[in-house]
């Protein structure tokens, strides 16, 4: 059984926050409420089991990604991952999120990305 994560957060390349909050309505099958909504930052508030998750949508976090992030992971995916493959189908866009979950030291030896483009998985360095 996979590690549930606590948190998730994935990159979207050139994301559309209107198509970005759509997918996630309805993947989550739920109406995301607006927090704040301005100049490239978003944050969105869902009810899921009645529990309140936090969205956050950051359009210039780098270069041309966007990072999703889910603070309290309440979602139907597991892992940053299982949620990278999901945006990657639903909105055609290149992700990358990160392979496994956070670690206080990274090894080295294992990139430690994964950059979901044209329907294929590739790990990377993202540096």
């Amino acid at each position: 059984m996979t590690e549930h994560f606590p948190d998730i957060e994935i990159y979207i390349m050139k994301a559309d926050p209107a198509a970005v909050r759509q997918w996630l309505q309805d993947a989550l099958q739920q109406p995301l409420q607006t927090l704040k909504d301005n100049a490239g930052s978003h944050h969105w508030q869902v009810q899921m089991n009645g529990n309140s998750m936090d969205i956050f949508l950051n359009e210039n976090a780098e270069k041309n990604f966007a990072s999703l992030w889910f603070k309290q992971n309440l979602t139907p995916w597991a892992t940053d991952l299982d949620c990278g493959r999901a945006a990657h189908a639903a909105l055609s866009s290149e992700v990358r999120c990160s392979d496994s979950g956070w670690q206080e030291e990274h090894d080295g030896d294992e990139p430690g990305w994964i950059k979901l483009i044209r329907g294929e998985e590739k790990p990377f360095d993202w540096v």
